[in-house]
């Protein structure tokens, strides 16, 4: 949730955070603050001289020289532990090694550094991870604890060296308290930059996706917000990139067979758009091990696209149409492709759909995307067949692309494997492109009276017969 939203909610908290507290040092305060800078940094400015380091502890581990590292370097070889590309806790002769020069001498800072390895580089079905656990395990039943340290209750009350269970833990607590995911992490010490999206943290999130994949109505959607929240990072991109697959499926499986409301089902594929890099279908790279991985909530996904695709091109020439005889003929058309974007399977189904757009209806698209705030109004082709006023609906339909014209232009057909088939989610078409196919017909005159059965016996597959006089088609 933005400030602005928090402020709206709670307008006390602008006073709040006005309010003068005590007065701390300025030079104090800044020295605090570079001190945590550089914590953070060291492991990552001294990368170079990792595979060095995890060489060197190797060698004295085997020699029993151990004790000859500086507190620096034990500390660095603890951030390491798990590091590639001799990570010590692979060799097992150098983890006792370490571990045991870390609590022989009580080194605190080496210490919490292996555990914060442990939390980052989390990985349950890793054997070097699972090892290290146990290890870790024992020797904080046997630390020094002091009164004001946190990590025993921590540890204690989220299992967070059982990678068995603190993944689960983590995931249920944050999904039923149903409170902000970073509350959880303060609660569980894993509240800096690096635990928050660390191994741990994301084996969490992975976990917490495949309960909501299971959940269906309200708590879908609860659970689905809550995981929106979570995958956001500091800069609003996706978080946990190894999830992507699993944060794809929850948030699309639990709609396979209903459909949420449509403020929740445009929330969600904007957001799957802003993590995504953009429309899957104009944008497949980042969608690749989705459409792998995940078919069935990526095909829920182009359901929604399709239909939205659909309505776009209808509401949109419905603005367009000049005239009340040029309206009446398109509620007929209207009717029509309705009758298939909203079928009951008894017919063939709209497999996919873009629009291509010519001048006026790019820019109505585009006015209708900044006054909603709904991206996908500007998901759209440009057409140059026709005049700006014209737009065409590109659809596949089975071993069928067709393309519907508005206004008085033709329908075109063509059959899978014709060369000339124009390709769907282009965001240009060259003249001829759109109104080539070897089946074309007129809406009009002296087809205006069968032209959808006609049409809809293509579609299905069905032999043609014209129909008995006084036969008209439904209005919608």
């Amino acid at each position: 949730m933005t400030f602005l939203a928090d402020l709206l909610r709670d307008p006390k908290s602008l006073t709040t955070r006005m309010r003068v507290g005590k007065i701390e040092p300025v030079a104090l305060r800044r020295a605090v603050a570079d001190l945590a800078a550089k914590e953070t940094t060291e492991m990552r400015d001294s990368d170079p001289d990792i595979a060095e380091l995890q060489s060197r502890i190797a060698v004295l581990a085997s020699d029993g020289a151990l004790d000859s590292l500086s507190r620096r370097d034990l500390r660095l070889g603890c951030q390491a532990i798990l590091h590639p590309p001799h990570p010590p806790a692979a060799n097992h002769t150098a983890v006792d090694g370490l571990l045991g020069l870390v609590e022989r001498n009580r080194r605190r800072a080496a210490f919490f550094a292996v555990i914060d390895a442990y939390l980052d580089g989390f990985a349950s079905e890793d054997e070097n991870v699972l090892s290290l656990a146990k290890k870790l395990s024992a020797i904080t039943a046997r630390w020094p604890w002091r009164e004001t340290d946190q990590w025993p209750a921590k540890i204690a009350e989220f299992s967070l060296l059982d990678p068995s269970r603190a993944p689960k833990l983590l995931a249920q607590r944050i999904l039923e308290d149903g409170t902000r995911p970073r509350d959880i992490f303060k609660a569980a010490g894993l509240d800096t930059p690096g635990r928050c999206f660390g191994g741990l943290v994301e084996a969490a999130f992975r976990h917490a996706c495949h309960i909501v994949m299971g959940l269906k109505g309200q708590k879908a959607v609860d659970g689905q917000r809550i995981l929106i929240q979570w995958a956001s990072d500091d800069a609003g991109k996706f978080a946990y990139q190894r999830a992507w697959p699993d944060f794809v499926e929850a948030s699309l499986l639990p709609w396979e067979v209903t459909e949420p409301s449509e403020a929740h089902k445009s929330a969600l594929i904007e957001m799957l758009q802003r993590f995504g890099d953009g429309d899957p279908r104009t944008k497949p790279a980042r969608w690749r091990t989705v459409m792998d991985r995940a078919p069935g909530a990526y095909a829920v996904l182009m359901r929604w696209l399709t239909r939205a695709s659909v309505l776009q091109f209808l509401d949109i020439v419905d603005r367009l149409m000049p005239d009340p005889e040029a309206k009446l003929m398109w509620a007929y058309r209207r009717a029509f492709w309705m009758s298939y974007l909203l079928g009951d399977g008894s017919a063939p189904a709209i497999d996919a759909a873009w629009v291509a757009f010519g001048d006026e209806g790019a820019r109505m698209a585009n006015r209708a995307a900044r006054e909603s705030g709904d991206n996908s109004f500007a998901a759209y082709g440009r057409q140059y067949d026709k005049s700006g006023q014209h737009a065409a609906l590109i659809l596949q339909m089975g071993d069928l692309t067709i393309v519907d014209w508005s206004h008085s232009a033709k329908y075109q057909v063509w059959k899978r494997g014709d060369k000339r088939i124009p390709e769907l989610f282009k965001s240009t078409y060259a003249s001829g492109s759109l109104y080539c196919a070897p089946t074309q017909e007129s809406h009009s005159s002296p087809s205006s009276y069968y032209w959808q059965k006609r049409l809809a016996q293509i579609i299905e597959n069905r032999p043609f017969y014209s129909p008995k006089p006084g036969w008209k088609p439904k209005r919608a």
